[in-house]
Order: structure tokens, then sequence, then C-alpha cells
């Protein structure tokens, strides 16, 4: 395992994504006074080689919190980010939250106007997923409070798919990670409950509007799930030690099909840590995420574990 310090500042940075889009790594987090301050932007940072980064560009928004920032590629090649606007000042609370977009210019490389429309007010999407040529999202609190699927041709205008989407309304539901297989779309959510609540998986295929659900056999945080070439399915993400109350960012091999996991890696961190990004590139798994187990500040870090081909298939060394 090899691990880089991407970003360290005085500031709290967190809420990672990562990408490799036309011969080049972007990795985009927000940087605010502290976890929840109402002050956040969006950083972006590029590399060629995943050794040396620059910044790119910053992201703010006058009167709101600009939060989780995530990254795709749609099917014509075009770089889409999104990201979640938490208002300083608000009507009601359902009004607090906004989703909004951008799209990269690529001759200019500059992100275009944030793009909001009629589904922005009032939910929280959360990531972008292409499956079949369509982007999906999953929308949830404020006006989604039982959550919603989102669908867009373009990633950046949405209408309303499947709500409620959930399937518990007597537990908050809310991060959650989508990955197509080609036939399926899966669905990693995180859940919330005094005492605990664990995590679920849901699939579906088709049209999308009935999905199946089994209940994973861990409560997690900041779900991040992976479809790797060699058919093996991997989730980052944070787990919390209640009786001390700590934090580590650990990754589990997933079998989609029984729900069962099995613990694979923990990353060096602690705190308050998690929110990954995983790619898989030049026979490289990479992992970006923030984490606070160095003197209780909040730093980007990126891992590499290595690959080896085996059979035709990539192994994990």
């Amino acid at each position: 395992m090899k691990l880089q310090t991407l970003w360290q500042s005085d500031a709290h940075s967190a809420f990672t994504d990562l990408i490799y889009f036309n011969q080049a790594w972007y990795c985009v987090f927000r940087e605010g006074t502290t976890h929840m301050s109402l002050d956040g932007h969006i950083l972006v940072l590029t590399s060629k080689d995943t050794r040396s980064w620059a910044i790119h560009s910053r992201l703010s928004w006058q009167g709101g919190d600009l939060r989780d920032p995530k990254l795709s590629i749609t099917p014509d090649n075009q770089l889409v980010m999104t990201a979640g606007i938490r208002w300083a000042v608000y009507t009601t609370q359902a009004s607090r939250l906004y989703s909004v977009g951008w799209q990269l210019d690529k001759p200019n490389q500059a992100w275009s106007a944030p793009v909001l429309d009629q589904t922005s007010e009032g939910t929280w999407r959360w990531a972008t997923t292409w499956h079949q040529g369509m982007a999906y999202s999953v929308g949830y609190s404020g006006s989604d409070k039982q959550g919603c699927l989102y669908r867009s041709e373009d990633g950046l205008h949405w209408r309303a798919w499947v709500t409620p989407f959930f399937p518990d309304a007597s537990v908050f539901s809310n991060e959650s990670s989508l990955v197509s297989d080609g036939n399926n779309l899966y669905c990693l959510t995180r859940r919330d409950k005094a005492g605990g609540a664990k995590a679920v998986l849901g699939q579906s295929k088709g049209p999308l509007t009935s999905w199946q659900w089994q209940i994973l056999p861990l409560s997690i945080g900041g779900p991040k799930l992976v479809k790797l070439s060699n058919g093996e399915w991997l989730m980052a993400v944070r787990r919390i030690n209640y009786k001390r109350w700590t934090a580590k960012t650990l990754l589990y091999k997933l079998n989609p099909q029984t729900g069962k996991v099995k613990h694979w890696r923990t990353l060096p961190s602690g705190g308050d840590t998690s929110y990954a990004g995983m790619v898989e590139q030049h026979g490289q798994l990479y992992i970006s995420y923030y984490s606070s187990h160095q003197d209780n500040q909040t730093n980007i870090y990126l891992v590499s574990l290595p690959l080896k081909v085996k059979k035709r298939s990539l192994k994990f060394a």
C-alpha cells in the first residue's frame, strides 16, 4: 500500500471523489472552516501521473455551503461534477438543500455555469452513476425524506424516477453509492437510527422501478461501491467503534448476491475520516479519502494498491 498526502491546510478538507478522464486525474473535495460550517467551497486538483498535483479550480457559492462533490463521465465523454448546497439562510427545512451540477468545457478546461433545474430544490443528490446510457442519482433529506431515484440524460437535468425509494421509512436512509454491472444497477445505502442501523444493498434491472433490498451485516458511513475488472466488488466505508468512539476508513469485499462482506484492508485513518473515491487504472487501485489521524488535522490522502494479472484476470497483489 502506497500512501500520499494530496492536500493539507489549516481548513477542514473532506468529502472526496476521484476520476481518470482524458489521460488526467481529477480529485475533488470540500474545504471549509469546520465539518459543518456554512462556508464550504470545492477544490479541484489535477495530475498527469498521480505523483504531482496542481490546483485546477475552486468553486464557491455566496450564501451557501458547497458539499459532497462527485464526478462522472457521460457516454459522449464529458466530465460532469455534482454537489449539494446547504444555504445559510432558508425559509423551510426542505428549501435549505439544493443539488447543483457543472460540466467541464474541454477546450479551455473551465467549468460551465452552475446548472439548477426544477428538481434541484429540497434534495441532496449524492453521486452520479451511468447505466445503459442514462445517469442515475439518489436524492435524500429535505423533500425526499424517503429517498428518490433520479434519472437524467446529461447528468445535469433530472427527473424523479422512483419515489419513495428507500425500503424502510422508519430508518433515516441517506448517502447512497450506485454501481452498474451492465445489466443490473446496485445501490449501497447508509442508514442511521438511534441504537444503530445496518446498511442496505438494493438491486434492480430493466426499467429500475422495482428494487430488491437486503440488510448488510454492518453499519457504515460515506459509502463508495465499485466493481473491479476481475469481477470482485469492493466498498470503502467509515466504521465507528462506539465503545471507543473512534473511526476508521475500511475496505470490504462484498458478495452482492448474498450480502456477505469480508474485511480486506484498513486505510491509515482515524478521527474524522472516510468519503472515498475509487478508480481502477493502470493495474492499480487508487483511493482518495480524508482523515484526521495526524495531529487532528483533516488532510486529503491518496492510496494506491497494486493489482497483478493472473489467468487473464486482475487479482489483488
